[in-house]
């Protein structure tokens, strides 16, 4: 069977100090708490700016005028701050396409940040990147792009989703995704369970374990 493994991309395969620092950059410049922001941003890991900013208050134009500072100063800050993969990154994505596996990248970045970093990493087996903009942000409608791609109405029961965020796992759980690996560094991995999580695993190179051969 031709499994689908649908990856977020940072604090799952990369890390990297700018998304938070330019975050902190709009929290200082609108006198938004930055205590506040942080805790937001650890409440909802994964989720758009635009989201973010929404939970912080902001109506839906100023939250989009604040997303849009915030691509610019990220923008800004992949020049300074490098993005690094972990360490086990490139070894577990080519071993799942080894295996035939079809990968794909669903993130709250900017596609041009999602492909820059990709294309710097070699990643070059993903066969779908979807990033976000204005008119598609992720979450349903990257999937809904998917299911528009796909001429397979039932792809979403091949897929395997891997992230960080519980709010990849809920939606892997509303789009009918069987397996859905959340990805805990921290060492407390009830949010992702409670979001419905069928695994729960420390590392990347761990998911190989998981994913049917």
């Amino acid at each position: 069977m031709d499994r689908i493994v649908i990856f977020d991309l940072d604090d799952t395969l990369v890390h990297s100090n700018a998304v938070r620092e330019a975050f902190a950059c709009v929290a200082r410049e609108r006198g938004i708490d930055e205590a506040l922001m942080t805790r937001t941003l650890d409440t909802l890991p994964g989720r758009p700016a635009q989201d973010i900013f929404e939970c912080l208050g902001l109506g839906p134009d100023a939250a989009q005028a604040a997303t849009t500072r915030f691509l610019a100063r990220l923008d800004e800050l992949n020049g300074e701050v490098p993005t690094v993969p972990y360490a086990d990154a490139h070894a577990t994505l080519d071993a799942l396409a080894a295996r035939g596996c079809t990968l794909a990248l669903s993130t709250g970045s900017p596609p041009e940040r999602a492909r820059r970093i990709l294309e710097n990493e070699g990643w070059d087996a993903f066969e779908v990147v979807l990033g976000s903009t204005e008119t598609c942000r992720k979450g349903r409608a990257h999937y809904e792009q998917m299911n528009a791609a796909t001429p397979d109405p039932r792809w979403t029961h091949r897929a395997i989703t891997v992230g960080d965020s519980p709010a990849d796992m809920r939606l892997g759980a509303e789009y009918g995704v069987p397996i859905r690996i959340g990805i805990d560094r921290d060492g407390d991995p009830r949010a992702l369970l409670a979001a419905g999580a069928t695994h729960i695993v420390r590392g990347l190179a761990d998911i190989l374990r998981i994913i049917p051969t």
